[in-house]
């Protein structure tokens, strides 16, 4: 869903001249959509965050997703880092940053965690590409 605002600003001078001054913004809301892509019966542990939004820790089953919708920061600043477990394997990685995310994705960013990294969609492509490795 886009929000569409349009701010007129009324600018009356010394003079007593009115200047009018319109601006449009417009807020569109992005979606981040994580699906477990590890081994069957591989129980997948998230836990996501952003400088002011915690998603929360949430358990996903081979096969089973999660997503959640934000609205980004002027200047593209928007970051969210995660931290996974399964079995013995940890890992802490960024799955979004606009500053990179919106040349792939536009409104539903999508991303695969795989045994052996992160795969992220690229829309305008129609490609996952790998952006994260273990080590």
């Amino acid at each position: 869903m886009n929000v569409l605002t349009i701010v007129v600003i009324l600018v009356i001078t010394t003079a007593g001249h009115v200047h009018c001054r319109l601006g449009v913004d417009v807020e569109s809301t992005t979606t981040v959509h994580v699906e477990n892509d590890l081994k069957v019966d591989t129980v997948l542990i998230l836990h996501c965050r952003s400088t002011n939004n915690d998603v929360g820790e949430k358990t996903l089953h081979s096969g089973q997703t999660v997503e959640w919708s934000f609205q980004t920061n002027p200047g593209g600043t928007t970051l969210y880092s995660c931290d996974i477990k399964w079995n013995n394997e940890q890992h802490k990685f960024v799955i979004y940053d606009s500053k990179k995310d919106e040349a792939m994705c536009t409104s539903k960013c999508m991303r695969e965690i795989s045994p052996d990294g992160v795969y992220f969609f690229n829309e305008f492509k129609n490609t996952w590409v790998k952006r994260v490795t273990w080590n």
